[in-house]
């Protein structure tokens, strides 16, 4: 994209922006400005127009309880209650019926009261009581029985008092509860004397006022009369029956015949005011809002405002931009393309300095062209600036069970717990070292550190334990570390690299989660090595005696004096190792009879790749415990071979005079001693016992059973000598042969 192109398409997109702007702000400024005018009109209309539909509804429910009173008042039963001197007890009794009837029926009828004045006796029902009290005129004196004293008053004074006109008023109805209602009078009017026969309505507050749902605009809601007593208040601010002119326009300079509304104070607090104008009643309904509270909704438009303007703006850029931009569409595409091609292009650059940098560490500085790279060339391809005072150390970090995890985790999972362990490693050493990230492949990555100053063994140690228990505890892996030697010459990194190699193809000496310093031990590069053949011979020879802790212990010998040397070493003799047992083995194999061994060793399960030397060792060790069972079970199986054979021979050869255990040894093919042992070994007897036995029992079988004497039958049983026979048969029975036969 050219420069001219690129101002066309800015001048375009500023110019839209601007003229959208500039319109959206002028009519948001005029709106913000008359935000408060509007909605103090706003809300005076809409609570104008609540209050006439309030004053219209009470002026119907009054109508309403009117309409009831005058059903009472001409009430014949009722009547005589209020005009007959002395009224009999069935009249009464009729109209106090008639009474609970309007009770029961009109809603939210408190009570009603009747006054005779020819008895002076006040009659009510009430729904807090049925009460009837004689009438006495010193009654406010008194403090008389009567218990709505207001009602008292009102009746004394009745002619204070404008009919079919609803007076607010309270009176007590018991020691911690007192009542409110609305009394409507009848009496009357032709009367020139102050007291008239009255008939009083009382309805509860609610049937002419109904409880507003209060939120913060509503305010206060007020009726007051021509007198500028509060007929009702939703306010503990303003009580019912008490003057409003000490809180606001005591001259009444404000109230005219018309509604309205002004602003005052009231107890200091700044309010806007709302009024009607005076109904049939000559009530006036009012409604107070707190002005802050009002002010905080304008704050809240003037907000909402300044967003959607925001919004419009926004909007209004926005498909600015989408039309400028068709302007300008295929120039774009064109530079998103070369800026991805530049970006694939960094991606395979980046790649490929990966790779070169892998082949050079692995071929020691020579790339594949066979040119030689230095140590600092290598340096310059991963940006690292390199002088006098730096120090370069390389760092291997190697995931440990790498096959165990590519079994539940993918290759990518593997490189991401290898760059995290390297990320939090450099966290860890902080600004103390440059450092650089190589992904070697597999299971092993490097971290090639350039140390301005000297970082100290201890405290390279404190931050590798960090690293690795922080993945342990997020990852569940173990990472190893080799920490080379320090260097101050770059040329020294491929030796560098080399022992570490070196080092790490020695891992499973090491177990896992090891971090180790090249400074703390000396690898033996030369391979004068000599393998002990005689160990060797001597291991081969306790296998085939079955015993299989002295063969451990050998093994044990001869793995530990290749610790020193290079990996080869330790797989060179681990390989001759195999094969010797493997020999022996297929000697086992070979004289068995049975074959329980043949398939549990395998060359292979003992050259298989192992993570730590404990592993293979264990492998060893189990076999040479299995090669201890089978020449055990080998030797039992020989030892009853050749006990079963001298079993047989004994039963075919006892009674001959000439058998003895030489005869017996040289039949068998093996020493008399050796014979001997072995018997008494596999069957806790020896042979001669054996054989006595079998001779005394066939003696005793032929002195029952024949008339031979006991001389022939010495000689039938295999002895020459019949004294001894005398002896032995004595010493087994306890009796000669003769005392046996005659038993």
């Amino acid at each position: 994209m050219n420069k001219k192109d690129g101002r066309l398409h800015l001048k375009l997109y500023i110019t839209m922006i601007f003229c959208v702007v500039i319109a959206i702000f002028l009519t948001s400024t005029i709106l913000y400005v008359n935000f408060q005018s509007i909605l103090m009109k706003h809300e005076y209309k809409a609570k104008l127009e609540k209050m006439e539909n309030e004053s219209a509804r009470i002026t119907k429910l009054s109508n309403i309880a009117l309409s009831t009173l005058f059903q009472i008042y001409n009430d014949i039963s009722i009547k005589k209650l209020r005009t007959f001197a002395s009224v009999d007890a069935i009249d009464e009794n009729t109209a106090f019926i008639q009474l609970r009837y309007y009770l029961a029926t009109v809603p939210n009828v408190d009570s009603i009261y009747i006054y005779n004045r020819n008895n002076n006796r006040i009659y009510s029902v009430t729904n807090e009581s049925d009460l009837v009290r004689p009438w006495r005129v010193d009654y406010d004196k008194n403090d008389g029985e009567f218990f709505d004293q207001s009602a008292v008053h009102m009746i004394n004074n009745c002619t204070e008092y404008l009919p079919f006109i609803p007076v607010p008023r309270y009176y007590q109805v018991n020691d911690t509860y007192t009542k409110n209602v609305y009394s409507y009078m009848m009496y009357n009017t032709f009367n020139n004397s102050n007291r008239s026969d009255v008939v009083m309505l009382n309805l509860e507050s609610e049937y002419l006022f109904q409880e507003e749902n209060q939120d913060d605009l509503n305010g206060t809601s007020l009726v007051v009369d021509q007198n500028d007593t509060v007929i009702y208040s939703n306010s503990d601010q303003f009580l019912v029956t008490e003057k409003l002119q000490r809180y606001f326009d005591p001259e009444r300079k404000t109230w005219k015949e018309e509604s309205g509304y002004f602003l005052t104070e009231i107890d200091g607090n700044k309010s806007i005011v709302i009024f009607t104008s005076e109904d049939k009643h000559h009530w006036r309904y009012i409604s107070i809002i707190d002005y802050h509270i009002l002010l905080a909704q304008v704050n809240k438009m003037q907000a909402i405002c300044i967003m959607i303007t925001i919004l419009i703006a926004l909007v209004g850029g926005l498909v600015a931009h989408i039309f400028s931009k068709k302007l300008s569409l295929p120039i774009q595409s064109l530079s998103m393309d070369v800026k991805n091609l530049q970006s694939e292009n960094r991606q395979l650059e980046m790649v490929s300095n990966k790779r070169k940098l892998v082949e050079l560490l692995e071929n020691g500085g020579q790339d594949s062209k066979g040119n030689r790279k230095t140590g600092r060339d290598l340096l310059s391809l991963v940006g690292m600036e390199f002088s006098k005072e730096n120090k370069l150390i390389l760092l291997c970090l190697h995931v440990d069970r790498h096959k165990t995890l590519l079994e539940t985790n993918s290759a990518s999972d593997i490189q991401a717990f290898k760059f995290a362990a390297f990320n939090i490693l450099n966290e860890l050493l902080g600004e103390k070292a440059k450092t650089y990230y190589l992904d070697m492949g597999n299971d092993k990555s490097l971290m090639i550190l350039n140390v301005g100053t000297t970082i100290s063994k201890e405290y390279m140690e404190t931050q590798i334990n960090q690293m690795q228990h922080t993945i342990m505890d997020y990852f569940s892996i173990s990472i190893s570390v080799i920490v080379s030697n320090t260097e101050e010459e770059p040329d020294k990194l491929y030796s560098m690299y080399e022992n570490i190699e070196e080092t790490l193809s020695k891992s499973i000496f090491y177990g896992e989660a090891y971090h180790k310093f090249l400074s703390e031990f000396e690898v033996k590069t030369d391979y004068h090595y000599e393998y002990p053949d005689q160990k060797e011979k001597q291991l081969m020879e306790s296998l085939m005696l079955g015993k299989a802790d002295e063969a451990k212990k050998i093994y044990q010998d001869i793995i530990t004096q290749t610790y020193q040397y290079p990996i080869i070493i330790y797989k060179m003799a681990i390989s001759r190792l195999i094969f010797a047992i493997d020999n022996v083995v297929r000697i086992i194999k070979k004289n068995s009879t049975e074959t329980s061994f043949v398939g549990f060793f395998a060359l292979s399960n003992l050259m298989e790749e192992v993570d730590t030397i404990e592993i293979r060792n264990e492998k060893f060790y189990e076999l040479f415990d299995r090669i201890q069972i089978e020449i055990e079970n080998r030797k039992n199986e020989k030892q009853e071979q050749i006990v079963g054979k001298i079993n047989r021979i004994i039963d075919e050869k006892y009674v001959d005079d000439f058998f003895s255990l030489d005869y017996l040894a040289d039949t068998i093919g093996m020493s008399t001693a050796y014979m001997c042992r072995i018997y008494k070994q596999y069957t806790g007897s020896t042979i001669i016992d054996v054989l006595a036995g079998k001779r005394m029992n066939k003696a005793r079988e032929l002195l029952i059973s024949t008339e031979l004497s006991v001389n022939e039958i010495a000689s039938k049983v295999g002895y020459t000598n019949s004294t001894y026979f005398y002896r032995v048969f004595k010493k087994e029975n306890g009796v000669t042969p003769n005392e046996f036969r005659k038993k």
